[in-house]
């Protein structure tokens, strides 16, 4: 239920605003590199910890019902694929991936993606992670204190923020359906 009223208040602030957009897809797909994650539980996205997600590729069905995820998660100097599959609620996607994960996307510009994302692992602990995808390697004054903004209105410590491109050595394409 805090889940369900954390989400309409998000969206109450706008920040699913891409969500209701009708060029969703164009804008959102495509190939992304993640380049900062801050969570709740900054364990969660350390180094070799599985939602530290390394995206590569992001598309959409018609209307953008449904996005595939496409990222990696590394292990030591092992990399896992995994594509996560989220279905379109009001608002919102839904997936599974290491538990229930509920997605929001922001879109900032075609060259920055803004999102967050609730997951609640098998033991119904509940962590916010806010990250930024981009085209580039660095961002702009104005995006990072675009991402910034989203990492406070979730209610996440300025201090869990991490710039995870810098350990990203996973290839750089990724097999899709």
């Amino acid at each position: 239920m805090r889940v369900f009223i954390l989400l309409l208040m998000l969206d109450l602030l706008g920040v699913s605003s891409v969500m209701m957009n009708k060029n969703l897809r164009k804008k959102i797909q495509g190939n992304w590199r993640t380049v900062y994650l801050a969570s709740s539980t900054v364990e969660k996205i350390s180094e070799d910890s599985p939602l530290r997600t390394y995206f590569r590729r992001i598309e959409c069905g018609k209307r953008c019902r449904q996005i595939h995820f496409y990222f990696y998660i590394k292990k030591g100097a092992r990399c896992q694929q995994y594509e996560v599959i989220g279905k379109k609620r009001q608002g919102f996607y839904q997936a599974q991936y290491e538990g229930k994960v509920t997605v929001m996307i922001k879109m900032v510009n075609d060259k920055i993606l803004l999102f967050h994302y609730f997951n609640k692992d098998v033991r119904g602990k509940v962590t916010r992670v806010a990250g930024v995808l981009a085209k580039a390697r660095k961002l702009t004054k104005d995006e990072m204190t675009q991402y910034m903004d989203l990492v406070e209105e979730i209610g996440i410590e300025d201090e869990n923020v991490q710039r995870v491109l810098d350990t990203d050595t996973c290839p750089n394409t990724i097999r899709t359906r």
